[in-house]
């Protein structure tokens, strides 16, 4: 069975869900849980660079982002302690979440992604976001999304 997991969270609602049900896989199969959390770049997109404010920083923008993330990583970790489980938590700036978690998940020498869905809905229905999509294509370990 499985013997290392790794979960990635962005500190939404569903990001931290996942961490729930991966402590709980984790705690069923007696492994250990590794939590990524991705801090992405932001890259303002525009055809016009007159259209992006001058007032706007990427510098503090990332930094507010970073202040963000501890507050949801210190709920994580009270939840980790709380469960019982073996648990590491790395932080990695990568543009693209599919490919920092499959990087991470190289190094770290998990066995099992679970990857928190982020559901888009369009004309044909239901999907799953684009980073997911890029993960499934790509990565070589079972990846188990969460709806």
């Amino acid at each position: 069975m499985y013997k290392h997991i790794i979960v990635p969270t962005d500190g939404t609602e569903a990001g931290v869900r996942a961490v729930e049900q991966g402590l709980e896989i984790a705690r069923a199969v007696n492994a250990r849980l590794t939590i990524l959390t991705v801090l992405q770049a932001f890259q303002p997109i525009s055809f016009a660079p007159e259209m992006v404010p001058e007032s706007f920083d990427l510098e503090t923008e990332f930094k507010d982002r970073q202040q963000d993330h501890r507050q949801t990583d210190d709920h994580l970790e009270r939840m980790v302690r709380a469960s019982g489980v073996t648990c590491s938590h790395v932080v990695a700036e990568h543009f693209h979440l599919a490919d920092a978690v499959r990087a991470t998940a190289d190094a770290q020498a998990c066995d099992l992604i679970i990857m928190p869905a982020h559901e888009r809905y369009t004309l044909l229905g239901r999907s799953v976001d684009s980073e997911t999509a890029r993960l499934l294509a790509k990565s070589k370990l079972p990846v188990l999304v969460l709806h």
